[in-house]
C-alpha cells in the first residue's frame, strides 16, 4: 500500500526531519483519499520510524555528522 509512495514520503523526511507522521498521512490523503484514511496512522507512524532509522543508519555510515 505505502511501496508507490516511498521514495516520495523518504523525500518528505529528508527536506523537513521534523515532519510528523500525522503530516505525512495527510499528504497522503489528499494525493489519494480513496486509499488513505484516519485509520491508517498507526501504520504511518510505524513506517516514518523505520525510514528514520535507516536514513539515520545512512548518515552515521557515509560520515556525514
Amino acid at each position: 500500500m505505502y511501496e508507490p509512495f516511498e521514495a516520495q514520503i523518504k523525500g518528505w523526511l529528508e527536506e523537513e526531519p521534523a515532519l510528523s507522521a500525522a503530516s505525512v498521512l495527510q499528504r497522503l490523503t489528499k494525493i489519494d483519499p480513496s486509499r488513505f484514511k484516519e485509520k491508517n496512522l498507526r501504520m504511518v507512524q510505524r513506517l516514518v520510524k523505520v525510514w528514520r532509522m535507516e536514513m539515520a543508519g545512512l548518515i552515521i555510515l557515509n560520515g556525514v555528522g
